[in-house]
This record gives structure tokens, sequence and C-alpha cells, in this order.
């Protein structure tokens, strides 16, 4: 859905306080039970859910095409570019690597238990009375990967005959002709009875979504929207009377006022939140709808925002007992998706063409940059957003500070590698929501780069460890880091900053003690001129500890953070080696710990000063494991007696005598 177009609702805290809920996949059909859905056992289900958007009905915002799109003018573009024969091919290829079997795996992998499937009429029935396999292929291949992985499946009518509202996301052309034209009507509800009849008894099917986002004409609401979802329900009823279906209210899925009462026994109320505050009052009336009608909710889309916004979405509507499903899985070079798909040089050619800033470029660029685009929705090609899967699923996200990276002392973090976690948890940011209407959006992270919390991120000139750095910073605000240090011992830090007209300041803190006080960072003179500055020694205790970061004066930009070991600057590189058991009569098992990614040469010398075994091993900072089976370099079984094992790690040698007992 299109949602930069839109008024729509909804913000809170992620809990999971519902034990006495089943998130899991049940037996059975999903069935409603007054204001709750329930498994074939009876046991109450949250749906925690994910939309495939873009896939069957895509969305020009999702691709970063310019001036956005609807499915039908996007189609025109790529036809115009390169061609029906080429398009076609390109859209083949679209189609079949949007989503794959291993989607399905990953996305029950992560932690969801229901996906939605918004459906184009066009694949189903281009046209009233005849259907095409094509679409039923796609549902039959997606229902059999979520009956292996355990997921529901609801299918949603995201683009109805006609258009059930006259933007883009109904691929309309300004008016929503499925109201005024009763044709549309008509084959809409032959296709909701088609799909009944295929799939009535399909227990991975968890219902049907009928009419996704309605917008009436002016002269028209929810009276009209009534009428038609009532003939769509007695449609699906003459066949099917297992599933559940979803009733969406008047302007975007938001207003239900003479939607009432229910209309069947197996019912549920579709509301979509978006932009707006996260608080009670904005879905009290839709608590009220429920209680007067003794019918479930369902949150049936949300998302385009900030971790934090949805995170307290999934709070507020989860303390309810009303399950959600969040918009959506892919899409083009973005934070605000779980899986973003990379922009190449020839796709971003195609889509600096359409926004007229360059010629029209060569056919071969124009198709290999079709092909590129299509390619890179490959799961295994696309950048996986691990702060948007936790804050939609880890119960933990909004009670601790969890590591978004491995950071071992000593070592070199980037700033932008803070903890996974919730506002106050892992971070603190003063401006860390998107929320408005149009172009009043703002808020969140203002460099729009890397991760989706209100840490402001931008890409950087400088690239070691990643191309990003913090900035925006104000006073006050912080970042924590999980790291593990190697070693107790004193350590020396420095911070990689720019600074383009103010001196800024960082303190650092180990739990609750400050160990490093605020120093100046110099003004390098530009915010992309990066500068190093010491600016201190602390102790370290060895093992897992939290080091937060404070801004204590502002404008600073933050790339790296270095902590190095004052031993090492002495030569430390291995440390705390164990040899046992010794004597052996099969193998030797080496034991050390390492500061630093580093090789490591390996030994054994008979009484004689023969080398008889040798291996070469890159070391990982932290512990290590080597072992001797007894054999020479050759392979053949070594006699029993004395040997000299030596470890070498280019800066120091380490000999211990071994003893072989066969």
């Amino acid at each position: 859905t299109f949602v930069f177009t839109k008024n729509k609702i909804i913000n809170l805290h992620f809990v999971l306080l519902v034990i006495s809920f089943s998130s899991g996949f049940g037996q059975g059909y999903l069935q409603t039970s007054n204001t709750n859905i329930i498994d074939g056992n009876g046991n109450k289900v949250i749906l925690r859910g994910v939309a495939l958007g873009g896939w069957l009905v895509p969305e020009g915002y999702m691709f970063q095409i310019p001036g956005s799109g609807s499915p039908t003018t996007i189609r025109e573009k790529i036809v115009n570019l390169v061609g029906e024969n080429s398009a076609n091919e390109f859209y083949e290829k679209f189609e079949q690597n949007y989503v794959q079997e291993q989607d399905i795996k990953a996305i029950a992998d992560w932690g969801f238990n229901s996906i939605r499937l918004p459906l184009h009429y066009k694949f189903l029935s281009p046209s009233k009375d005849v259907y095409i396999e094509k679409g039923f292929t796609i549902i039959d291949s997606l229902v059999s990967w979520c009956k292996k992985y355990k997921l529901y499946l609801i299918l949603d009518m995201h683009a109805a005959p006609g258009g059930q509202s006259p933007g883009e996301i109904a691929d309309a052309h300004g008016v929503a002709e499925l109201w005024t034209i009763k044709e549309n009507q008509d084959h809409l509800i032959d296709i909701w009875g088609e799909i009944a009849k295929r799939y009535s008894n399909e227990k991975t099917i968890g219902g049907y979504d009928l009419i996704n986002e309605p917008v009436l004409p002016n002269n028209m609401g929810n009276k009209e929207n009534r009428n038609l979802h009532l003939r769509i329900r007695n449609q699906i009823r003459k066949y099917d009377q297992n599933h559940i279906i979803f009733v969406n209210g008047n302007w975007y899925s938001t207003s239900f006022g003479g939607l009432t009462p229910a209309f069947d026994n197996n019912m549920v109320w579709a509301f979509h939140k978006y932009w707006n505050d996260v608080t009670i009052g904005t879905i009290q009336y839709l608590l009220n709808l429920s209680n007067q009608t003794n019918t479930p909710l369902w949150l049936g889309e949300f998302g385009e925002n900030s971790n934090e916004w949805w995170a307290r979405v999934i709070d507020l509507v989860e303390s309810k007992g009303i399950g959600w499903n969040w918009w959506t899985y892919k899409k083009y070079d973005t934070i605000t998706t779980i899986a973003s798909v990379p922009i190449t040089k020839n796709y971003q050619a195609i889509l600096d063409y359409w926004a007229g800033k360059i010629p029209k470029p060569s056919q071969a660029v124009n198709v290999s940059g079709l092909m590129e685009m299509a390619e890179g929705l490959l799961l295994e090609n696309c950048e996986i957003r691990r702060g948007v899967i936790s804050s939609l699923l880890e119960k933990s996200y909004r009670k601790e500070s969890r590591p978004f990276k491995n950071h071992f002392i000593p070592g070199e973090i980037a700033f932008a590698d803070y903890d996974l976690g919730a506002l106050g948890v892992s971070y603190m940011d003063y401006d860390y929501m998107r929320t408005g209407v149009g172009d009043q959006i703002s808020g969140g992270n203002s460099g729009w780069s890397y991760r989706n919390d209100g840490v402001d991120i931008e890409s950087s000139n400088d690239t070691t460890i990643i191309p990003y750095s913090v900035g925006w910073t104000q006073a006050g605000e912080f970042m924590n880091y999980t790291v593990n240090v190697l070693k107790s011992g004193d350590y020396t830090f420095s911070v990689r900053s720019s600074s383009s007209a103010n001196q800024g300041a960082i303190v650092i803190y180990s739990g609750q003690e400050k160990i490093i006080d605020a120093v100046n960072l110099p003004v390098t003179g530009g915010n992309q001129i990066w500068i190093d500055t010491e600016i201190g020694e602390a102790y370290l205790s060895k093992g897992l500890q939290t080091l937060k970061v404070l801004i204590g004066r502002p404008e600073v930009n933050l790339k790296l953070l270095k902590i190095e070991s004052n031993e090492a600057k002495n030569g430390l590189i291995s440390f705390n080696h164990q040899i046992y058991p010794n004597p052996t009569s099969n193998q030797l098992i080496i034991e050390y710990e390492s500061l630093f990614n580093t090789q490591i040469n390996f030994a054994i010398y008979n009484i004689n000063g023969q080398k008889i075994w040798a291996t070469v091993r890159r070391s990982k900072p932290g512990k290590n494991q080597v072992i001797w089976s007894g054999t020479s370099s050759k392979g053949r079984q070594v006699s029993s007696g004395i040997y000299f094992l030596t470890l070498d790690d280019s800066n120091k040698t380490i000999q211990e005598k071994i003893t072989l007992i066969r």
C-alpha cells in the first residue's frame, strides 16, 4: 500500500504479554469466538504476520520509481522502455524471484505465524467468467509452502475490478469504479466465489480479506460498502462455511460507522493504521466496535514507519488481544522493510531516465537493469534489516539491550552498530518516530540510512567496517554497545569524528560507572573530514559488558570508537594457552585466547629437533582450539616419546614439552 498518500493510524510498545494466547499454527480452521480468533483446538490466536506487498500488485514507491506508479502504469513504463517481449521476460523473472520457498521458510524462522497475500484480480480473472490458472498456481505454491512451515495464509483482494479506491494502490485511474459500475462488483463477487470453491477445505488458509482499503466516492459510504461485502459473503458461503471473512471499513480501512451490525458468524473487522499517534485513544472506537458487535478486530496493515513506532503499535494492539499483519516484506534500497533489495548501476540509470535526469539509456543497459532488478529480489541478494525483525517479534526488544554485532575489545566499533533495542533501552534520541501526514511526515533516522531507529545515520566516505556514521547528535542522546572484553587490563580509547563548526564531546560509561569523561572533539572543517582523537584510558574487566556512549556536547559526527589494549601495544597477541591431556595417548587439545584475528603457526618437533607436524590457523578474537591427533604431517602415526610443541603468533613463540604414550 502506497502509504505516503494516506492518513492512517497507530503506535505502541512490543511486549507480547499475551502468554495465554497461542502464536503458533494450530489444528483445524481459524475461526472466531466472540471477540477472539481461535484455532481448531479452541486456543486463542494472535496473528503475527507480514504482507507480501509488491509481488502481484507492484507499487512504484517500493521500487523507487519517480512519481510512484500503479501496476498498470509501471508495466506501461517498462514496455515503453524495452518493448513487449523483453517486458514479458522481465515480469516472468520478477514474479519468480520475488517470493520463493526460501522466503517463506525465513518468515517462519523469524517468528511470524501468518502471511497476507495481496492479489490483483487480473492474476485470477482478467474479465468476468474468464479464469486463468497462473494466479491460482501461485496461491497453490504459497499454500504448500505455508503448510510446510506452519503459517496461516490470508488472501487479500488488493486490487479489485475497477478499483476500490481512486488511487494507484488499487490500480485505478482516478475513479473508484468498483462502486459505480455494477459489472465490476459482479466480477469481484464471482472471483471470490471461485476462490471459495477451490480453497474451502484448505486449513492453511486463515481467511479472506475481501476488499483492501475501500475509498468510496463522496456520495457513497459504508452503506454501499456493507452491501458489497454482504454480497461477497453470500457468494463465498455457497461454497465455503469454514473460513473467516475480513471486512474493511471505508477510507483506507479506518472508518466503520454504518457497517454494523456484524453479518456473519465467522467474520473479523479489519482496520489499518499509519503515521498517527500511538495511544489507546486512536483505537478506542475500534475496541467499542468489537465489543458492541461481539466481533474480533485485526490490524490488517501497518508499517512504513520507524521501529519504535510499530513496536509500540504491536504493544498496544496485543495488549487488547488483537493480531496484526505488517507492511511489507521487500522493497528496494530502504530501511523500513525486512528485506532491502539492492539497486544496481544499470537499474539506477533507468530510474534517472524516468526522473528526467538523463537521456534514455541503451536497450542493453535497460534490459540488464531490469533483469538485475529482478535478480536482486532473491533472498540471498537482499540485505536483512535485523533491527526491523527484532522490533516486530522479539519479546526482549523493549526490555534489554542486545548485541547488533559481536564487538570484541580490543577492537574498532562503528558507532552505527549500537545494540538492538527500543528507545531508552539501546539508544536515546529526541526525534525517534516518523509521524504526520503527507508532506508533514517527519522524524526517525534523519540520515535515512542503514537502520530504522531514532539514531541519525548517514552514508560516510570513510568505509572502515561500514560506510556509515552517526550525525545530527544532541546533548543527552546515547547509544549502547554490548562488548566482549577479551582480557582484563588497561585500554586506550580513541574516537574518529568530524565537525564542520562546533566542538563536540562524548562521555563513556561501563554499566553505571563513568570511565571516560567528556573530552573535546576537534572541529575538522567538514562533516566528512575525519580525525582520530585519543580521549583517555580506562580499566576494563574481562567478559561481556555494556558500554554507553553519551553525547556531552552536540553537533559532532561519529564514525569509529577504537579501544586498544595497552598490553597489545607491547606485543601481546595470544595468551592463556592450555595443552591437555599431557601425557596423551591419542590426541592433544591446544586451547588459547587471542586479542585479534591473527595467523598462528603450530609445529611439533621430536627430541632430535625434526619437525614432524605443522599447521597454520587463522585465529579469531577470543577462545580458539587446535587438535593434534598424534600423527605426522603425512598422516602416519607417531610413536611414543617426548615431543615439543611451538605456537608462533609472529610476535612471540611459546614452547611446551609434551609426552605421547601409546
